[in-house]
């Protein structure tokens, strides 16, 4: 069998981990390759025999698109297997993305489950492999914690793109509740945080309203109570089933004066009850971003600069 070699290109690091992990978890034996934008991804492929490729939209200097039809315009890669991982999932994007030869398409964010699935369906359908049907290989460049930020270790092994099991980009674990029945439910990931006696706070000023679409399926405004180059702290109204700690997220950030949408790719920090009851309503959620795109965080900085 030969060796399955798969290239990895998203300039978040976070997405990397996760992806790789993924990847390696359902081909053990494959050689993974990594590339932080598009013109590395090209240098790549240049010098490797790749056979597969999971790729991100929007990068700079070298874009998705542009690998992909860099790719296609070459004998060596007019046929090999492109998966197009994307936070762009507006109809005109897909059709752009087929027009230029994508062979599958998944948007941000995702579950692991729904990725594992695409990616063995392609890999089989391009090189007849199934999932594990190889023998291992050792790993020498795995950033196995998955914790981008450095600021604490991993408390638990294996992490998924469902996000329930892993601390990344620096996030401390939320401290556990300290008994009753408070607000211990509506904190997912089996972590809440302590019930504290504190003097009430003065009425914070909403500033502006976010869209927020999560891994495993669901969505919601979030009225902003603070923002920065960071994270958003914002409220929400409970409506159905809440998202997991950690879980993937996807925030559409507007800025109003030029209509440019900065869609940030992020994960759920932390999420508290704002009644003192188990069915409380009203959620305040932190999104903490991963994204080091320089027009993303262009547009944030603009939407900053007018709502601050």
């Amino acid at each position: 069998m030969a060796q399955l070699n798969i290239l990895i290109v998203d300039d978040a690091a976070f997405i990397r981990d996760l992806v790789k992990k993924a990847v390696r978890d359902t081909y053990p034996a494959a050689g993974i390759h990594e590339a932080i934008d598009g013109r590395k991804a090209i240098s790549i492929m240049n010098g490797a025999n790749i056979n597969l490729v999971l790729c991100d939209w929007e990068m700079p200097e070298v874009s998705g698109i542009e690998v992909l039809q860099w790719m296609r315009a070459d004998e060596r890669y007019k046929s090999v297997p492109f998966m197009m991982i994307t936070s762009r999932g507006e109809r005109d994007h897909v059709i752009k993305a087929v027009q230029a030869g994508v062979s599958e398409y998944i948007g941000k964010p995702f579950t692991r489950d729904n990725f594992v699935a695409k990616l063995s369906k392609l890999v089989f359908k391009h090189h007849k492999i199934r999932p594990g049907g190889a023998k291992p290989q050792s790993s020498t460049n795995d950033s196995a914690s998955l914790l981008t930020g450095g600021s604490a270790p991993v408390t638990k092994p294996a992490a998924d793109l469902g996000g329930a099991s892993v601390l990344m980009g620096g996030a401390a674990a939320a401290p556990k509740a300290q008994g009753g029945n408070d607000a211990a439910s509506l904190l997912m990931g089996g972590a809440a945080p302590a019930a504290q006696e504190a003097p009430a706070k003065p009425a914070v000023k909403a500033r502006g309203v976010a869209s927020v679409r999560f891994g495993s399926g669901g969505q919601a405004k979030l009225v902003i109570k603070d923002i920065n180059l960071q994270e958003l702290i914002g409220v929400f109204r409970r409506d159905g089933s809440l998202p997991a700690l950690l879980e993937p997220a996807v925030l559409d950030i507007v800025d109003q004066e030029s209509g440019d949408v900065a869609r940030i790719n992020g994960y759920v920090r932390m999420m508290q009850a704002q009644e003192p009851h188990p069915d409380a309503e009203t959620i305040q959620m932190i999104i903490r971003y991963v994204d080091d795109d320089e027009e993303k965080l262009a547009t944030l900085s603009r939407f900053i600069a007018r709502v601050r």
